[in-house]
């Protein structure tokens, strides 16, 4: 199962609101019917955005770097051509919430340039967006 967000626990912030709740409760319910499926989707390193107030009322975006530090390495690369480039995506492995496995690929390595291509949910637009769906798409 495909899809660009999974909402599996609010301490695990990879989705921004109704279709990454949806694709979690998908996964946890395949886990407890014993359905023979897998998820497939982005480690964000920033997730969605948190909005915040300034001092003076206004609202601006915030982003958080958050570690994944629990998420089970597979030991398993693969490459996705973007923009004439090959790029790098490590597969990260979850299952702690209840789930089938869902598996996570993530851009931010040191031999890639296009590390930030994993960092915000749904931050980018035009290019950085179709990349990120090249990320999901081929190398999933």
């Amino acid at each position: 199962y495909f899809c660009m967000e999974f909402g599996l626990h609010e301490s695990f912030p990879i989705y921004s609101g109704g279709l990454g709740i949806l694709a979690g409760d998908i996964l946890k319910e395949a886990k407890a019917s014993n359905f023979p499926m897998i998820g497939i989707g982005i480690l964000w390193r920033q997730g969605y955005t948190s909005q915040r107030i300034d001092q003076k009322g206004y609202p601006y975006d915030s982003y958080y770097e958050y570690r994944h530090d629990w998420l089970e390495d597979t030991k398993v690369k693969v490459r996705v051509r973007i923009r004439g480039r090959q790029v790098k995506c490590k597969v990260w492995k979850c299952t702690q919430f209840e789930n089938v496995p869902l598996y996570l690929l993530d851009v931010n390595l040191p031999e890639n340039d296009d590390r930030l291509l994993t960092g915000q949910l749904y931050g980018w637009f035009s290019e950085e967006r179709v990349a990120q769906e090249i990320i999901l798409g081929i190398g999933g």
